[in-house]
Order: C-alpha cells, then sequence, then structure tokens
C-alpha cells in the first residue's frame, strides 16, 4: 500500500459492528491507515478547506475520534485467530 499524502491520510470513522464484519487483511490495512494520520492539526499543511472538507473523517492522532477507532480496531483485531508467519 503506497503511503497517501493529504486527505488520502484521512480514515472514516466505523462502529465495532462494522468493525466485526470486515475481514482481517481490512483491518490491517485499515490499522496502517489509522498509523499514517498526521500528528496534530497545528504540524499540517492541510489547507483551511481540505481540513473543512474532512470534518466527518479522521485525520489527526490528537482527534479523540483516532483513539477511539484505533481502540475499537485492536480490540477487534484481538479476538481474532493469530497465525505465525511462513518460515
Amino acid at each position: 500500500m503506497k503511503k497517501m499524502r493529504g486527505l488520502g491520510r484521512a480514515v472514516a470513522p466505523l462502529s465495532p459492528q462494522e468493525l466485526d464484519a470486515m475481514p482481517t487483511r481490512a483491518l490491517l490495512a485499515r490499522l496502517k491507515r489509522l498509523q499514517w494520520c498526521e500528528e496534530a492539526k497545528e504540524q499540517s499543511d492541510l489547507s483551511d478547506e481540505e481540513m473543512a472538507s474532512a470534518s466527518h473523517l479522521v485525520v489527526f492522532k490528537s482527534d479523540p475520534r483516532w483513539r477511539s477507532a484505533y481502540a475499537d480496531l485492536k480490540s477487534v483485531l484481538a479476538k481474532r485467530e493469530h497465525l505465525t508467519n511462513k518460515p
């Protein structure tokens, strides 16, 4: 997966029920996208228009919605079967 810039890093918030329905591969991709979010609005190079258009998305790690989305995702992944990597 290519690391995105700007609003390409934004993640839509999902409920725990929606996360439960997703396959593990999609959950891991979502985890990576959450990790790629920018740290804070103050450190961002997004314009005011871009930030306004992304008000419904999770863009910054300093946002409480990011912490909630990350915790929900980790709890769903913790319930999934863990397989070791192939040698």
